[in-house]
Parts: C-alpha cells; structure tokens; sequence
C-alpha cells in the first residue's frame, strides 16, 4: 500500500516581511505590547498579595508562639533568645506588607499612567500607532504589491503557453494516424509563448526596479515601529529592576539589622549565667526563712518589762 502523500510545507520566504501583508506582525506588536503591560501589571499585583499573605501570616505565627512562650519554663537569656524571634518576626511582617504596597501603589499605578501615556486610541480604529503603522505600510507596499501581481499573472500566462506547446509537441509525437501540426501552427504556438515571456521580462523588470525603492519606504516605517517598541522594552526594563529593588530583601538594610540583632541575641545565650540565675531564684540560693525560736508578742514585752530600769534607789 502506497504511502499517503503529504502536503508540502509552506515556502517559508512566503512568510517574510517583505512578501503582500506580512507587516501585519509588526502592526499587531503594538497591541500584543499593551497586553503584555496589562500582564505584567497582573502578576506583580498578584505578588503583592502573597507579599501582604505572608506578612499577616509571620504575624499569626509571631502571636501564637508569643502564647506559647509565655507558658513555658524558659528563662534567662534562652527566653530573650526566643522573643527576639518574634520581635525580628514583626519586623519582617512589617516589610512584607510594606513590599506588598509599594507593588501596588508604586509599580502598578506607573504601568497603568505609562500604559494612558503610550497607547493613545483612535476613534474606532484601536490604538493609533497600530492604524499609523497599518496605513502606512499599506500605502507603501501598494505600488509593489500591484506590479507583483501583475508579474505574477503573466507568469502564468507564460508557463501556460509553455505548456499548450508542449502537450501538443508530445501528442504530435505520440500520434500514429493523426497527421503532424503543421508549420504555421507551430509558429504560430511558438510567437505567442515568445509574447508571453516577453511580457512577463519586462513585469519581472518592473518589480525588480521598484524593489529598492519599496525596501527603503519599508524599512523607514518598521524602523519607527521598532524605535517605539525599544522605548516600551526599556520602560519595563525599568519596572523589573524597580520591582526587583522592592523583592530582594538579602539587600535591605532593615532585613540585615533585623538579622544582625538576632544573631547577636542568639550568640548572647549564656547556660552558665542562666544556671546561676535559677539557683539564685529558683534552687539552693534563693533567700530562705530558716526556722528559730519565736517569742510571742506579749512575752518579748513582758521581758522587756521586768528590765526596765526605775528611779534610783527602786529596783
């Protein structure tokens, strides 16, 4: 069984900029550009709120465990140790909530006044650069467009007339009975082909003459297209190394006192001066009323009676 044929690839040169309406690639990157904006303003709001999330969450843990520690017998430089944990906790909550509002109110609102700034609408008729870039593209491209058709069409033609030459010259050939074309039809056959491919010389002149002019008002327009896109690439640029500044706490001055403190908290646990502090609270130093004798009230007053001194000569 014979193998099924498959559809030939198309011709990527059919696919190149240069060929009837291939610009509109480049008149719909101005769209595609405000969408992308829409997109990135979308997914850094988004961060923001696993930002404010894991603030209020490092918060709830924070006032949990503050609980916790509160019921347990940690004392001494050990339990200062664990609160610094929580007060650095704070801390951190703090700026991941501080993160979460610059996203929004800093780097949201500067796409979105860009966006206004950037993308001016025509009046149904989309975003203005794109009905610029189209029309201009157009109206460019229309004198080469037409002249390739036409070159395209008297191609045709000529291929045509090559054939029907052709097929009749191999009938003729293969014929037994029938008699040979004669003379005048085969000259006849052969001017016209000639006509034919002389027609479609000068059209292929045609175009190939026109074409630097076309290449050179073509490039012109896709050089302002790409000098607005460059201006929109390096906008964003900015935005990303704005965000990225608000991201990346291994770099904020805050988050590193916040860990310098603790580490230094941690580092200042001292078992020694905590054993000492709970033997003087809790153990064997701790200030003790060892038993002794105890006078009543009355009887301590009644000794100090029966010495009290009185006028001379009385005892």
């Amino acid at each position: 069984m014979a193998s099924q044929l498959k559809e030939p690839l198309e011709d990527p040169k059919k696919q190149s900029f240069w060929m009837p309406g291939n610009y509109a690639r480049t008149v719909q990157r101005t769209d595609r550009s405000f969408q992308a904006c829409n997109d990135v303003t979308a997914c850094f709001l988004e961060r923001a709120k696993v930002e404010k999330q894991y603030g209020q969450q490092l918060s709830q843990w924070s006032s949990k465990w503050k609980v916790v520690m509160d019921s347990r017998p940690v004392y001494g430089s050990l339990m200062r140790a664990w609160q610094c944990f929580f007060a650095s906790t704070e801390r951190l909550a703090a700026l991941h909530s501080s993160i979460a509002q610059s996203l929004v109110a800093e780097e949201g609102e500067r796409v979105k006044t860009w966006q206004k700034e950037t993308f001016p609408k025509k009046l149904c008729c989309g975003f203005k650069e794109s009905y610029d870039n189209k029309t201009s593209f157009s109206r460019a491209q229309k004198p080469w467009t037409k002249k390739l058709n036409k070159l395209e069409k008297v191609r045709l033609a000529f291929h045509k007339a090559c054939q029907k030459e052709q097929a009749a010259l191999e009938k003729e050939k293969q014929a037994n009975d029938n008699p040979a074309l004669s003379e005048e039809k085969k000259l006849k056959m052969a001017e016209a082909k000639q006509r034919a491919r002389e027609r479609y010389e000068k059209a292929l002149e045609e175009v190939t003459s026109y074409t630097p002019r076309y290449m050179e008002e073509m490039e012109a327009i896709f050089e302002q297209s790409q000098e607005e896109e460059r201006k929109r690439i390096s906008f964003l640029k900015q935005v990303f190394l704005s965000i990225h500044r608000h991201l990346d706490i291994t770099n904020n001055e805050s988050v590193k006192a916040v860990y310098s403190e603790l580490h230094q908290t941690l580092m200042s646990i001292d078992e020694q001066d905590d054993l000492k502090w709970w033997r003087s609270n809790e153990g064997p130093g701790m200030p003790t009323d060892w038993p002794k004798i105890q006078v009543p009230a009355d009887e301590r007053r009644g000794v100090r009676s029966a010495y009290k001194v009185g006028p001379v000569g009385e005892v």
